[in-house]
């Protein structure tokens, strides 16, 4: 494998190298006994970090990036149910994806206190623009999010007459016309903090 070549094409679960002391998976990849393989289709780029050979898979000169264990994502929440809300991730840090995944929150990973006293549709609403954490990479169909912590949850929503919400508290948002509950982000400026 050629450093940076960007030549070779890959499908999900195909095995691309040993895992190692020379080479690490990066975005696009997971690392299973001891072989990185690629986790989507696209081009394996490799990119040096130090000592280290980072392996990635992406679009090539398109900078494709996807969700890892880590990323801070942007999600329209699609559906929500007692136990778990079903997002649409639309954007990794800063950059938006070209096609939604789907991803997960469990009722569990909403907040970081009172667990046991989670109602879902007092968190989160169809349609809801969320920020949250990537937990895992779940089940091949859908990425394991969490919104424990203060800066994740919801950031845009609108009341169920279609009016726009801003946060109120922590758990309420308001409009001209109503108060509705919701898991609030308590979203930062720019450079004020290092997620």
């Amino acid at each position: 494998m050629k450093s940076g070549n960007g030549h070779i094409v890959c499908v999900p679960g195909q095995r691309i190298c040993e895992a190692g002391n020379t080479h690490v998976g990066g975005e696009g990849t997971y690392t299973f006994n001891n072989y990185i393989y690629a986790s989507l289709p696209g081009q394996v780029i490799v990119t040096q970090r130090g000592e280290l050979n980072v392996v990635k898979v992406g679009l090539g000169q398109q900078g494709t990036v996807m969700p890892e264990a880590g990323s801070i994502v942007t999600c329209r929440v699609l559906n929500v149910s007692p136990n778990l809300a079903t997002v649409s991730i639309i954007c990794v840090g800063p950059h938006k994806l070209h096609t939604p995944v789907s991803g997960t929150i469990r009722k569990q990973n909403v907040r970081d206190h009172q667990i046991d006293t989670v109602e879902m549709y007092n968190c989160f609403r169809p349609d809801d623009i969320i920020l949250a954490i990537v937990v895992s990479l779940g089940d091949l169909r859908h990425y394991e999010l969490s919104t424990a912590g203060t800066e994740l949850g919801v950031v845009t929503a609108r009341c169920e007459d279609g009016h726009p919400l801003v946060p109120a508290s922590w758990t309420t948002m308001k409009c001209k016309c109503r108060t509705e509950r919701r898991k609030v982000a308590k979203v930062m400026p720019p450079g004020s903090h290092n997620v």
